[in-house]
């Protein structure tokens, strides 16, 4: 079995090392309080930081530069080049700033880890190297890393500077995938792959500094496991898109900007805000969504002021915080917006209306503070500390039926799937529930409440609404997954981590021996076990391609994951080598094309509705995306000239037909020189004209006898004037001796399984065909030798009017010369 994926990541591994911790490691020490140098888990997270900030910095300075002249400075000497000047600045401020004098700190020596710590610690461990080798394994498979990230980080490579139409996203993580594989010859998904798990492993170190920092060390190492062993992080650390380092970047954030709003002393309570903006910025360079945080620290201002009944001296130092944290996250935080405003482009880019209703709503988004609930209230009960008891246990019943029926596991397991937004999942009487039984609850613990309004409780109070405008941001509009809330999932865990931790703290884990100790680490193991397998058995169909040669190469990858645009973007190679010609290509929506063809001509951000929007165009693919297109700008496929004419053989050749999953496609290539031609026609001697707008060229249809029950037929028009109505073909079966209609028959032009050619959108001087096989009720027909004939007329096909006809000037019912037939012997 080939192992090419892991010789390419640890090809690159010595460069990733000299950026995050070469680069990463001075201005992480440079950052921090010279206090707590010693806290070496502090020391790497800031550095996994800092070290690709700073070198994505640098890149964006190179490649906008590049972008304004086209010239390539994305090279790898003047990339690595800079990360030396860098790392040799930071060294010096590091140099310097040990010069300084520093209070001594006294630090108690820590107490040794508890076994369950340990084991925790281990189990972690061990995730992560599962999850390094899957991550190194695959290539870019996932919808967002093949249509922003993986796709840009080619893009520039290729390239070597930033286009200047390029938006959206900031480019944290796809200047990093095109670092990474600037040595390599053509594309390397698993060089540019190799950050990922540096960043995993970040977002887990930041999750322990929210904890212990907060709380203790050991609320940091219970923190860092449950976010570790979160099914859907399991599930997600190794795709590469942007909510893993958004999390890393946005709870370093908010555990420096909550460790500012908490302090006393004014040296550590700036230190801890600037920390927190230098964060916030890097947060914003990774991801715009990290904005909502803005709104949390602007809710936490405005309560203090009310809490402090708007006493300035008492409430400016928490306002200063707010206001360093602001200032200190414009350098990194801005930049990119304000590139994009000064090149015209829109600073943020909000998804299309659709995703935003199939946004769930459903309880279970409630899921951590309900599970710190319950484990609050078996902590008390283990204590004998519960008041109110029968009022408590309605509360938490009310509760739970109000949030777990709109769970959609749930619903799908009764059979009542809810589908239909708004609200679809949470309804007005399960929310009256929720409500209810929070009351009850409260009611019951309403005296601790008022009491330890101060200490843990505060401190939880605090962070949690620090992130109250983020998860309704995300509740209301992007409940659609779950890795969307990653980024606040470190905090809403945290009560869980605190109540552990007091329930079973460790001095009386110390205690345990024997069978106690080895099924308390026998229930851990079990717990993390499904965090540790699910990246090797949830990722794929087959679990063991691993030690299999089940996919070969980065293409079998990518292809069973993405198999309709991975057939699409094979076609069009094949098209390439074929015709030595780089295909050009309109695919409305279709974001993900660009990543297998960055070199091409893809257009996927336009609706085209006329053949002049597809001049020079050498293909066109419709498919799901491009529906979701139409129908967002309310474009009707009948109206759309383009989708109304992919029957048009001779103009639109479908080349390739794609059904499976939820994306189709449809890859037509495409000929509209010929829209004028003129078939190969035998034209009548007669003229035949309806309505003044449109003339008949030629019929054929089978001459036999019809003892059979079909005709198929061909009968073509010109157009000669624009037509204002949508106009059917109406076909009769007529017995010529009697002008008796036995049978009649509504057609349109060119059907096709998105519509058909509407004659609205006919163009003057167009040959138009209509070609079809109909089926004849022979049952009670008269037999007769020649005695039938189709006659043909135009209808409109709303209102049933029939276009006048006229043969050779004069007026006639209709035009009957069109074939002969007989029934019978």
């Amino acid at each position: 079995m080939s192992l090419y994926w892991l010789e390419q990541t640890m090809a690159v591994m010595p460069l990733v090392l000299w950026v995050y911790f070469g680069v990463g490691i001075p201005y992480a020490l440079v950052c921090l309080p010279r206090s707590e140098w010693h806290k070496r888990v502090s020391v790497v997270a800031l550095a996994f930081a800092l070290g690709p900030a700073l070198l994505t910095m640098w890149m964006l300075i190179l490649g906008v530069i590049g972008g304004a002249l086209e010239t390539a400075l994305l090279r790898f000497d003047l990339t690595f080049g800079g990360t030396i000047v860098i790392a040799l600045i930071g060294y010096g401020l590091l140099w310097r700033k040990a010069q300084t004098p520093s209070a001594k700190v006294e630090t108690e020596q820590p107490m040794p880890l508890a076994f369950d710590e340990r084991l925790l610690i281990d189990l972690i461990v061990l995730a992560v190297l599962v999850r390094w080798v899957v991550t190194s394994y695959w290539s870019f498979t996932a919808y967002d890393a093949l249509w922003v990230y993986g796709y840009q980080g080619r893009l520039y490579h290729l390239l070597g500077y930033i286009p200047q139409d390029i938006g959206y996203y900031p480019q944290f993580m796809s200047l990093q995938y095109t670092f990474f594989q600037l040595l390599s010859e053509g594309f390397d998904d698993h060089a540019a792959r190799a950050v990922i798990p540096f960043l995993h492993v970040g977002s887990i170190l930041a999750t322990y500094m929210l904890g212990s920092r907060l709380f203790t060390r050991r609320v940091g190492i219970i923190a860092a496991a449950i976010w570790t062993f979160y099914p859907h992080v399991a599930q997600w650390a190794h795709i590469g898109d942007l909510e893993i380092p958004l999390t890393f970047t946005l709870t370093l954030t908010m555990t420096f900007f909550l460790q500012a709003w908490s302090q006393e002393t004014t040296r550590l309570r700036r230190h801890y805000a600037l920390l927190a903006g230098i964060c916030f910025g890097i947060a914003m360079w990774t991801k715009p969504t990290a904005g909502a945080f803005i709104y949390g620290v602007v809710l936490l201002v405005v309560i203090e002021f009310l809490r402090m009944r708007g006493n300035w001296r008492a409430w400016y130092p928490r306002f200063e915080v707010a206001a360093i944290t602001g200032l200190a996250c414009i350098p990194m935080g801005a930049v990119w917006y304000l590139r994009n405003i000064a090149l015209g482009l829109p600073p943020l880019v909000f998804p299309p209306d659709v995703w935003l209703t199939l946004a769930t709503r459903s309880g279970d988004l409630l899921s951590f503070p309900i599970l710190a609930l319950l484990l609050a209230i078996a902590y008390k009960a283990s204590k004998g500390d519960i008041k109110h008891g029968w009022v408590m246990l309605i509360g938490v019943l009310l509760l739970l039926a109000g949030t777990m029926p709109s769970s959609p596991l749930i619903s799908e397991a009764l059979g009542a799937v809810r589908r239909d937004p708004p609200m679809s999942y949470f309804t007005p009487l399960e929310l009256v529930l929720t409500i209810s039984g929070a009351i009850l609850i409260a009611w019951t613990w309403r005296e601790r409440l008022i009491k330890r309004a101060g200490s843990t409780l505060s401190s939880v109070g605090w962070a949690y609404l620090l992130i109250l405008p983020y998860f309704v941001t995300y509740f209301w509009s992007y409940s659609y997954h779950a890795r969307l809330s990653f980024a606040i999932v470190p905090v809403m865990l945290l009560p869980s981590a605190v109540i552990l931790a007091r329930w079973l703290p460790s001095i009386r884990l110390r205690q345990w021996h024997g069978i106690t100790k080895t099924g308390f680490a026998s229930l851990l193991i079990a717990l993390a076990l499904p965090g540790i397998l699910t990246p090797i058995t949830g990722v794929s169909e087959y679990s063991d391609y691993l030690w299999t040669n089940r996919y070969p190469d980065d293409f079998s990858k990518t292809k069973a994951y993405n198999p309709g645009v991975a057939l699409a973007a094979e076609y069009l190679w094949g098209y390439e080598a074929y015709y030595d010609e780089v295909p050009v290509v309109v695919a409305p929506g279709e974001q993900r094309l660009p990543f297998f063809m960055p070199y091409a001509t893809i257009i996927s951000d336009t609706v085209p509705t006329t053949y002049e929007e597809l001049e020079g165009i050498t293909h066109y693919i419709y498919g799901t995306q491009a529906r979701w297109r139409y129908e967002d700008e309310g474009i009707e496929p009948l109206d759309n000239r383009i989708v109304a004419s992919l029957g048009r053989e001779h103009l639109f050749s479908q080349v390739l037909r794609f059904r499976g999953g939820i994306f189709t496609y449809d890859i037509y290539e495409l000929f509209l020189d010929a829209e004028y031609e003129l078939y190969e026609l035998d034209l009548f001697e007669d003229e035949v004209i309806y309505g003044g707008v449109i003339e008949h060229l030629e019929d054929r249809a089978s001459n036999t006898q019809l003892v059979g029950n079909t005709i198929h037929y061909d009968v073509f028009f010109r157009v000669l004037a624009p037509i204002e109505e949508n106009y059917h073909l109406r076909v009769d079966l007529v017995n010529i001796e009697t002008d008796t209609i036995y049978e009649t028959w509504e057609l349109t032009s060119h059907p096709n399984e998105h519509g058909y050619y509407n004659s609205e959108l006919w163009q003057v001087g167009e040959v138009v065909r209509f070609s079809d096989t109909i089926l004849v009720n022979i049952t009670d027909l008269p037999t007769g030798f020649e005695a039938y004939r189709l006659g043909i007329n135009f209808v409109n096909s709303e209102t049933g009017e029939i276009l006048p006809v006229t043969l050779n000037g004069e007026p006639v019912d209709r035009y009957t010369v069109f074939a002969r037939f007989s029934v019978g012997q």
